[in-house]
């Protein structure tokens, strides 16, 4: 199949020519009519690359023009519109009725808005949209996000977007409370201005997506579209049947256990974004999970990914490893042999003691002085109900058995005992309610509240009533056994 694409050249009095006057006859020749009652167009005059028509009721950028027997031609268009913006399409004009966009024909409109405030808003809007080019390091956005601007929260950015990395992939491992949403959203923000962050995908658990979507919306009117059974539900009607949500929304949200569903496989196979964002990587790591597997597979179809986590590291240098080839597969070569500080282009972790995080918030945050240890000593009921819980709920002779059949509930009390009175209270009361209903399902088994279940220690389990609002009690005994497991 020959490939047809004209040229046009600006005259002086603004008309365009063609290069040649065999084409110019061409054009003129190869007229076709429209639908009923539609004017007839000229083909190459109108449809030449870099020209917008209209097709469908949607606007559209011809790329190139291909002829198709003696009398079709075939139009490839990229969409304009935000509905189609950023899909290939082709059209053949015998089957489609395709209008040319002529720039003569615009209708001027005064604005009389005040301060001119309508023009000004579509000049910045194009200039939004008006991509950087790769090559632009530097942040270009940091003074224009519903935020207090802190030096530390641009640094993730100026990371994943320096000359060190090819690709724009970065782990955020701050700790809690210096703005890692911040950080994601800032970062986010810049590859949309560069053209890099058309199609977006957002991973988070499931308690934290509502807070992200909103979020990435007030702050950098970066909208989501949530696809958590709440949010299918509600938008259901609006995909067709069989249609790849995440083909047909380019920007959406999505909690790790929806996510990774067999409901979704298929549709991730078949997918590719511009960015992705995990958040609470650390429960990625694990070989053979679905998680992991689910983490692995996102990463082989973005260019941009992004890892936050608070804890990305669980002692084991294979977990943190895990994280980094996540990043770059060829950043390490032995996962339980390798520099850290070889790494410091793919991750970026500071606490709230770090120079560049109190230089920040200097003047935001107090500074805090030495640590001065405060001796409380405890009162006679606090030593007996310590005394009770280190002797028979959580003894350390391994040989010893707890008088409570869930050792883990033993702990927990322990916890919050040592927390305060009132945790320990409250400990207690949850418990209590647990097991207040008749029967129980535990470990697919149903059974009574404070009756053994199989094969654990026929030893009766102790209870403890309520300690009063003021002070701890030393009567290990109730007549509800409240520690049954």
């Amino acid at each position: 199949m020959e490939r047809y694409v004209t040229s046009v050249t600006e005259t002086g009095d603004g008309q365009g020519a063609f290069d040649t006057e065999d084409a110019a006859d061409e054009a003129v020749d190869s007229a076709v009519p429209g639908p009923t009652g539609a004017a007839s167009l000229t083909r190459q005059a109108k449809y030449a690359p870099g020209a917008q028509v209209r097709v469908r009721d949607e606007q559209w950028l011809v790329k190139t023009v291909t002829p198709v027997g003696d009398e079709d031609w075939m139009v490839e268009a990229t969409g304009v519109s935000s509905f189609v913006r950023g899909t290939d399409a082709a059209f053949y004009d015998k089957l489609d009725y395709i209008e040319a966009l002529d720039p003569k024909k615009t209708l001027l409109v005064p604005d009389d808005s005040p301060n001119h405030r309508k023009a000004r808003l579509y000049l910045e809007a194009v200039i939004r949209k008006t991509a950087l080019p790769q090559t632009e390091h530097g942040l270009a956005l940091a003074d224009n996000f519903l935020m207090d601007q802190q030096t530390h929260q641009l640094r993730p950015a100026e990371l994943a977007l320096s000359k060190e990395n090819p690709q724009p992939r970065v782990l955020i491992a701050d700790v809690v409370g210096l703005g890692k949403t911040l950080e994601i959203g800032i970062l986010l923000a810049e590859l949309i201005r560069r053209g890099r962050g058309e199609r977006i995908l957002v991973v988070t658990p499931a308690h934290v997506l509502e807070q992200f979507q909103r979020e990435l919306w007030t702050r950098f009117s970066i909208p989501l579209v949530r696809l958590d059974s709440t949010g299918i539900q509600r938008i259901q009607r609006d995909i067709p049947a069989g249609r790849n949500p995440f083909a047909y929304f380019k920007r959406a949200i999505i909690s790790v256990d929806t996510l990774k569903s067999d409901v979704y496989a298929h549709h991730l196979e078949n997918s590719h974004w511009d960015a992705v964002v995990i958040d609470e990587s650390h429960n990625l790591v694990n070989r053979g999970t679905k998680n992991n597997d689910l983490a692995r597979a996102l990463a082989e179809h973005t260019d941009a990914l992004i890892l936050a986590s608070a804890t990305p590291h669980n002692g084991a240098t294979e977990s943190f490893a895990e994280l980094i080839r996540m990043l770059d597969k060829t950043a390490i070569a032995n996962t339980s042999e390798y520099e850290v500080k070889d790494l410091g282009h793919l991750y970026i972790r500071r606490t709230k003691t770090d120079r560049e995080v109190r230089d920040s918030l200097k003047g935001k945050w107090a500074d805090r002085g030495p640590s001065m240890p405060v001796v409380c000593e405890a009162n006679p009921k606090e030593r007996a109900v310590l005394e009770e819980l280190a002797a028979r709920w959580t003894p350390r002779d391994p040989a010893a058995s707890s008088v409570c059949a869930d050792t883990m509930v033993a702990y927990n009390l322990l916890k919050s005992f040592l927390s305060s009175h009132r945790a320990f209270q409250d400990s207690v009361a949850a418990r209590r309610k647990v097991l207040g209903a008749p029967l129980k399902v535990r470990r697919g088994r149903i059974r009574r509240p404070g009756r053994p279940s199989a094969g654990s220690s026929a030893r009766p389990s102790w209870s403890w009533s309520a300690l009063p609002p003021t002070s701890a009690t030393t009567t290990p005994r109730s007549s509800t056994p409240w520690c049954a497991s």
